[in-house]
């Protein structure tokens, strides 16, 4: 069962849900607001300088929601981080009426289904299965619409465990991301947010997503990851961003950042080589045989860890699951 009884929230006041909130819960989401403060008080700073503020963070220093809408920002200049930050603690003390103070983590990750699934109303955005939309690759989209894809849909499960106390971390499986509850008798503990939050076992996403077992041994997927760990895979994302955008050096400096974070981050090491390369087009004698050099070493290292790429089959098999999906609403 991946659900609890529905509570309804339009007779609780904000300060009900303070109060349900236990006082260790209430001191982490103000001391991530304090955080927030400190991190923005200041004009923004330019974006390498950023980034290389956000790789400094200790683990117990990263806001899951905080660095995801930072790096949001510099998609979308406009945006209000500590506006959306109050949501992700607004849904915080919501979630945390439903699982009404419990210590139990399968109740837990069942009242925090019901919320986020049941009232929130979070769904698949199937209109756009691949997410190459900017609204289904960053928090604000999600926390806008609440639709959104394999990159969005954990990650915003996760800023709200996060802000719950909950030992909730990310994991990879190749182009996806689903998340794990941490806790020494808790066996089904995988969570697949575009699923509902339920139950899929490591040897399904194995073999759903063509995962060797030299990529299992190496820790590239169905690894937990630390918060540092996706902290690279996020900045890897940014990266992405601004080399389709055009801007391949500051791409290539992200993923440099990435990799550094999470050297087991097999597909940033293969963007990174791509990153090179392009550099490498653009230069020309010693500088271009030096980007050449680099992009060698960044996609041996992809090869070294186990990176799979999918083939046509496996996303076309993927994409017709969608389509069904589509058809069955």
């Amino acid at each position: 069962m991946r659900f609890v009884d529905e509570i309804d929230f339009q007779e609780e006041g904000s300060m009900l849900a303070v109060g349900w909130m236990n006082y260790r819960g209430l001191k982490r989401i103000m001391r991530f607001r304090f955080f927030a403060a400190l991190l923005f008080a200041t004009s923004p700073c330019a974006a390498e300088s950023s980034i290389e503020k956000l790789a400094k963070l200790p683990e117990n220093k990263i806001d899951i929601g905080i660095v995801a809408l930072t790096l949001a920002k510099e998609v979308y200049p406009g945006l209000d981080i500590g506006a959306y930050s109050a949501k992700i603690d607004d849904m915080a003390r919501k979630a945390q009426l439903v699982a009404k103070g419990s210590n139990d983590p399968d109740f837990r990750v069942r009242a925090l289904n019901t919320y986020l699934y049941q009232h929130e109303g979070v769904s698949y955005d199937l209109s756009d299965p691949n997410a190459t939309k900017p609204e289904n690759r960053y928090l604000n989209g999600m926390l806008d619409s609440k639709k959104g894809s394999c990159v969005t849909m954990p990650l915003l499960y996760l800023a709200v465990a996060q802000r719950l106390g909950y030992p909730i971390y990310p994991v990879l499986a190749p182009q996806h991301l689903f998340l794990r509850y941490e806790h020494p008798w808790l066996t089904s503990n995988n969570i697949e947010a575009t699923g509902g939050g339920g139950y899929t076992s490591d040897a399904k996403y194995k073999g759903d997503f063509q995962i060797s077992d030299k990529s299992i041994k190496n820790g590239v997927f169905l690894r937990t990851l630390t918060y540092r760990e996706f902290l690279g895979e996020l900045i890897a994302q940014n990266g992405i961003y601004w080399g389709i955008s055009g801007d391949v050096a500051r791409a290539t400096e992200y993923l440099e950042v990435a990799v550094r974070l999470n050297p087991k981050g097999a597909e940033a090491y293969d963007n990174l080589g791509r990153g090179y390369v392009a550099l490498s087009r653009r230069s020309s004698g010693a500088v271009a045989e030096s980007y050449r050099e680099k992009a060698g070493a960044a996609f041996g290292k992809a090869d070294e860890l186990g990176i799979v790429r999918l083939s046509a089959e496996n996303q076309s098999t993927y994409e017709r699951r969608v389509a069904d999906k589509r058809r069955g609403q």
